[in-house]
């Protein structure tokens, strides 16, 4: 599913400075995509730069989005490099996909987070609930807008709690346990309750 959607260059540009790993795609037009839903998302939520989007309540000061996601990224990379020297037969991965999907895994963080939002819905959330959506199913929505995989919507919309409802796909199996670990140790290491 993709729709009709006009991207921000300028943004775009500053997603590529933001988080170079982007690069790391070897398939032009998926890193296309990957490029297309970042900007998209921030522009709809009025960010101009990945830097700006706030972390979570507390964590965030400890580290930006874009770093948070390449942390992220690279950990998913780097467990999948372990798995493989232990394993009799390596995982069946894209590495383009697993790249994709680790990359835009928060794409809906901007959504979430959006302070003139979250300001409506702490004033109303008998209204539209508090948040309205969570960041992963409004990723899920960008990730099929720009015509990303299904793939990459799955782990948008799965490498959170949500994801128990459903089987998750290898990769995101994966994100999801390095995304967790990523903010316990972050909590660990600063000690944070």
């Amino acid at each position: 599913m993709s729709s009709k959607y006009e991207v921000n260059q300028e943004i775009k540009a500053g997603v590529m400075a933001s988080m170079p790993i982007i690069g790391e795609i070897n398939d032009v037009k998926l890193r296309d995509k990957v490029l297309d839903a970042w900007a998209l998302t921030l522009e709809e939520n009025e960010f101009k730069r990945m830097e700006e989007i706030p972390g979570l309540p507390v964590l965030g000061e400890y580290c930006s989005q874009p770093k948070h996601i390449t942390a992220v990224t690279k950990m998913v990379l780097g467990m999948v490099e372990c798995m493989n020297e232990a394993l009799e037969e390596p995982l069946k991965l894209d590495r383009d996909l697993l790249l994709a999907c680790a990359i835009c895994h928060d794409l809906g963080n901007p959504y979430e987070y959006n302070i003139r939002k979250r300001k409506r819905w702490e004033e109303h959330p008998s209204k539209e609930g508090y948040p309205c959506l969570r960041h992963t199913f409004y990723g899920a929505h960008i990730a099929l807008t720009v015509g990303l995989p299904e793939a990459v919507a799955h782990a948008c919309a799965c490498h959170s709690p949500e994801g128990q409802f459903v089987e998750r796909s290898l990769g995101t199996t994966i994100l999801y346990h390095v995304d967790d670990a990523f903010w316990k140790i972050l909590r660990s290491a600063y000690e944070i309750s």
